[in-house]
Formats: C-alpha cells, structure tokens, sequence
C-alpha cells in the first residue's frame, strides 16, 4: 500500500502534499481530491462517498481494493496503491474511473454545487474535464 494520510483533528482537514498544480500523480490528485472534499462535506461524508466509489469501480479496476479509507477515533486515514505514486496508463485509468463515478453521486447529491468547487483546483479541474471529453 502506498504512504498513509491522517486527518488534522482539529481542523478536520488532511494535509495537502501535493501542490495544486496543473498535473500530478494520481496519489497527488488523491491528495487534493480528498481535501477539497473534506473542506466541502466533512471527513465522514468524504470517506463514505470515496469507499463507495471505489467498491462500485472494483469490477474494472480491482486495485481500487488497495485503496484503504479506515477510522481511528475521531481520525481518518487513507492509502492509496502503491501503483498511484506514479503515473502510468493504468493508475491514471483507475483514478478517472473512481472520480467518474464519484461526480455521479456529487451530482445526485448535492447537485452541481461541489462539482463547481472542485473545478477549481486546476488538478481536478483537468482531471474532470477529461472525464467531461469521454462522455
């Protein structure tokens, strides 16, 4: 598995370690994808809404299984593949497909609000564009 995050339990918010720039891996996309949620909808919500994206994409990408979201306490962690450190054809592919499926619960959700929020990182912004070019 690859490097495990912890929530800040007084702010409620992950630490950021990748920059918000224009391209990434997708462990650094991780990293920005969940603390924009977590900003937005609280770490429970983020959790439940990512485990639940990451089980209904298993069938198409089974290393979506190493993606381990776990509470401890009042904390939450994460670890993404170990594949995800790097960018290759498939981690990328991997990453698109847990975000497709997450925009379609952001969507059903909470409307197009988050989905706009999250467009304004511009690693996510890219990411969701592409997403936006397959359909």
């Amino acid at each position: 598995m690859g490097e495990i995050k912890v929530a800040n339990h007084h702010f409620d918010r992950f630490p950021r370690t990748a920059r918000d720039k224009g391209s990434g891996t997708p462990s650094e996309i991780f990293d920005v994808l969940w603390g924009t949620l977590v900003e937005l909808l609280g770490s429970p919500a983020t959790a439940t809404l990512l485990r639940r994206s990451a089980r209904r994409r298993l069938g198409d990408f089974p290393e979506l299984v190493e993606l381990a979201i776990t509470r401890q306490d009042f904390e939450y962690t994460y670890a993404v593949p170990a594949d995800w450190k790097h960018a290759n054809e498939r981690s990328n592919a991997a990453l698109q497909a847990l975000v497709q499926d997450l925009c379609c619960l952001l969507l059903e959700l909470t409307g197009p609000v988050v989905l706009r929020r999250l467009k304004t990182s511009s690693q996510l912004a890219k990411c969701l564009q592409s997403l936006a070019e397959d359909k």
